[in-house]
């Protein structure tokens, strides 16, 4: 009997199954049938595929396995594993199997429920849990029946209690679900994402106004230091006193007064005594140069 379970078990999920033994860890096969007991509602044993042509098919029962995982179904001992026709209570069960999916639903009150399009059952006992039945009769929505309404079993069709219907629980198309979670992570993503990039955007646009704000305090700086720059040199030049000026223009009258080629006119023509004066001096001073070379020289001849 299976150890495990705290959840039931889908019976899609374990057609096509791998099943090993645990004690020597051989592969016995791979699941291919649930056989259902009719009458007591319950899983019976799995009937496993054929190994080689010509061989008999082979029965796991329900009581031999010891656990459904997640991708195969252990058992114990290879042991097990019965051949058909070992034992007789599968004979039914093999003759006239019981196909649950697809088959239609009523209630005892004659109301179509719709078409069971899964089951469950629990991995303890068996027993069958749930039924998932699609929208095609009274149900809008895919809904969950639990087990414990089922009355019958038979052929094509399952009869349950009419209190199944007020009791029944809408479940949603597990692919919508898997789109659901798929598009939630999605949004996530692009949520903590744009969050990033929000961040980031954010620091490198304060990275760039601190270089901004850098750049033109430097600039700044650099004029007023060049504006501040020709004072200095101004500051340091001496000013020209009156005095300065008027002793250099008397200087420069001096040095005109001494040059022979001095105008002795004004600006309107007349002579300028100051200048007749200074160059009657200059003649003077020449000629009394000249006399004291000739005397010289005549001297210098007597001797």
């Amino acid at each position: 009997m299976a150890e495990n379970i705290n959840n039931d078990v889908a019976s899609k999920k374990v057609i096509g199954m791998p099943v090993y033994s645990c004690q020597e860890g051989l592969y016995l096969g791979n699941i291919r049938q649930i056989l259902i007991d009719s009458k007591l509602h319950s899983v019976q044993g799995f009937v496993l595929e054929r190994r080689r042509l010509g061989k008999e098919e082979r029965i796991l029962p329900f009581a031999a396995v010891h656990n459904f995982g997640e991708d195969g179904v252990t058992v114990e001992t290879a042991g097990s594993i019965e051949r058909r026709g070992q034992n007789s209570r599968y004979i039914r069960a093999l003759r006239h199997p019981v196909t649950i999916i697809g088959s239609r639903v009523f209630t005892t009150a004659g109301r179509t429920l719709g078409k069971i399009d899964e089951y469950r059952f629990d991995s303890a006992s068996g027993q069958i849990s749930g039924l998932e039945i699609a929208p095609n009769g009274f149900f809008k929505v895919r809904s969950l029946v639990r087990g414990e309404y089922i009355i019958a079993i038979a052929g094509r069709t399952v009869m349950l209690k009419d209190s199944a219907s007020d009791d029944a629980v809408d479940i949603e198309n597990s692919f919508l679900i898997n789109m659901g979670n798929a598009a939630g992570s999605v949004k996530a993503k692009a949520t903590e994402l744009f969050s990033n990039t929000a961040d980031m955007t954010k620091r490198i646009s304060s990275n760039i106004n601190e270089k901004i704000d850098h750049r033109k305090k430097r600039d700044s700086d650099l004029a007023s230091s060049m504006n501040a720059a020709p004072t200095e040199e101004a500051a340091a030049i001496p000013s020209s006193s009156p005095q300065s000026a008027t002793t250099q223009r008397q200087t420069s009258d001096d040095d005109a007064a001494v040059t022979p080629d001095a105008t002795a006119t004004n600006s309107a023509g007349a002579i300028n005594p100051d200048a007749t004066v200074k160059a009657t001096d200059y003649v003077e001073l020449s000629t009394a140069t000249d006399n004291d070379s000739s005397a010289h020289q005549h001297e210098a001849e007597t001797r």
